[in-house]
């Protein structure tokens, strides 16, 4: 049996479908309800009507709590690109109906929703959210119209995960009514006989979209709000190391020690290094990485973004990197191009820039609330230390290309840098996501602190 759609609205989907493809739209279709198998039924029955090329489709097994960063980071790398439909077979409200059902506290899971839909929909994707409802003493009758009758032992084609008789429609329908916003609002289809599930389906999802894409999204009235110290107006360029050897030879066992310890946990270590240029993060980051195991770390050098990144949201590259349990990843720059380089050189508009504290912070709320370790260094130096390394770079063949007109241009700019460095810190600096200030005008110093840093984090977040 099939869905059965009239010729004339199958025709208006694959029209919207095409001017999704030539507006580089991104939309968005969550699928949630009581039942997996006819979610997967009204999923595929919909997905036939599209143009596969144009169409990804992703099946989210509900787990509660995300068990890493890289795990809930999938609901943003699953995102659509320019011109796609994506299609998500449950979603992160699947998993924040496994950690009611496991007695969980669901208000983080709620805040972390609406924060990723605000991130969505403000950078341009197209949220539809549908719920398929069933009543309950039509459950398992309406499970066998929509679904094939399973046959030999069960697989991941037929689990339901959450399991019908333990979905708390109650809660769900306080969920929707909590996360029902003007940007992102629920629909709930009656999913009784597929034809009409089907025509109710289609003609919700046409309206939507026309409707957003005539209607773009209003943009927040926000601001970077100053809400944290910044630990830039205490730093001490005067600090010298002492004993560099030593300290550094105690520093790289204990840290190789740590690893050990994080390998076998359920956290993970995320390491930020943003700074000025020629301000040591290089050096700081192969002295990290050389008391590193390689099976357990990896290195991200960020620089503009290219080919798949240009066609999704500006966070879409650095959640695909997020670890998994027990690994750890270094950025060499990162997301916070967005609250520095972007604006000063209109890569993004005012508007962005203004979102990206919000934005940020939510994305590290996430990362954080899924066991991620999160420790972001800036690399402070001076003007005039600065120019001498420019200098010696210059001077030695072996460093030339470390230098390029880009960084001198940069520096002409000094002035403009520190306004918006001195907002993204007192604007991010978050508990859970701390900046820490290396003064690095004495190199060996700067490395022995983002050592001793990362030593003492783990030290406290692993006992």
């Amino acid at each position: 049996m099939s869905g059965s759609v009239p010729d004339e609205l199958s025709n208006e989907l694959t029209a919207l479908q095409r001017r999704i493809v030539d507006t580089k739209s991104k939309v968005l279709l969550v699928f949630e309800g009581r039942s997996g198998r006819v979610i997967g039924r009204v999923a595929n029955e919909f997905m036939n009507m599209l143009e596969p090329r144009g169409t990804t489709y992703t099946h989210f097994i509900p787990q509660g709590k995300p068990d890493s960063p890289h795990q809930v980071m999938s609901y943003i790398t699953r995102e659509p690109a320019d011109g796609t439909i994506a299609i998500y077979d449950r979603s992160w409200y699947s998993g924040m109906m496994m950690a009611h059902i496991n007695g969980e506290d669901t208000k983080e899971f709620c805040e972390n929703s609406l924060s990723y839909e605000r991130y969505m929909t403000y950078n341009g994707v197209i949220l539809v959210k549908v719920f398929l409802d069933i009543k309950e003493s039509e459950l398992d009758d309406v499970a066998g119209i929509f679904a094939n009758k399973r046959s030999g032992a069960p697989s991941f084609l037929t689990d339901d995960h959450i399991g019908s008789k333990g979905f708390d429609r109650k809660f769900f329908r306080k969920t929707m009514e909590e996360t029902s916003t003007e940007n992102a609002p629920w629909d709930v289809i009656d999913a009784n006989q597929l034809d009409e599930t089907m025509i109710q389906l289609v003609r919700t999802f046409i309206d939507r979209v026309k409707f957003r894409m005539e209607n773009p999204y209003k943009q927040p009235d926000l601001a970077v709000d100053e809400r944290y110290p910044n630990p830039r107006e205490t730093a001490d360029l005067t600090q010298k190391a002492k004993k560099y050897k030593s300290e550094l030879a105690e520093l790289t066992t204990r840290l190789s020690e740590l690893q050990d310890r994080l390998a076998s946990s359920d956290r993970s270590l995320i390491l930020v290094f943003e700074g000025w240029d020629a301000a040591g993060k290089g050096g700081s980051i192969k002295r990290v990485a050389r008391a590193l195991n390689p099976r357990g770390y990896y290195a991200v050098p960020v620089a503009a973004p290219v080919g798949d990144e240009r066609v999704h949201t500006y966070l879409w590259r650095f959640a695909k990197h997020m670890p998994k349990q027990g690994h750890i990843v270094i950025f060499d720059r990162s997301w916070y191009g967005r609250m520095m380089v972007e604006p000063i050189e209109g890569f993004c508009n005012w508007a962005e820039y203004n979102r990206s504290a919000s934005e940020i912070r939510g994305f590290e709320r996430t990362v954080a609330a899924a066991g991620g370790i999160i420790i972001k260094f800036w690399m402070e130096v001076s003007p005039d230390e600065q120019l001498r390394r420019f200098k010696e770079r210059q001077e030695n063949p072996l460093k030339t290309w470390k230098i390029t007109d880009e960084d001198w241009r940069n520096r002409e700019k000094w002035p403009v840098y520190e306004n918006y460095i001195n907002r993204m810190i007192a604007s991010t600096n978050m508990p859970s996501a701390p900046w820490i200030v290396v003064e690095s005008e004495d190199k060996k110093y700067g490395r022995l602190k983002v050592l001793r840093t990362i030593v003492e984090t783990l030290e406290r977040e692993l006992r």
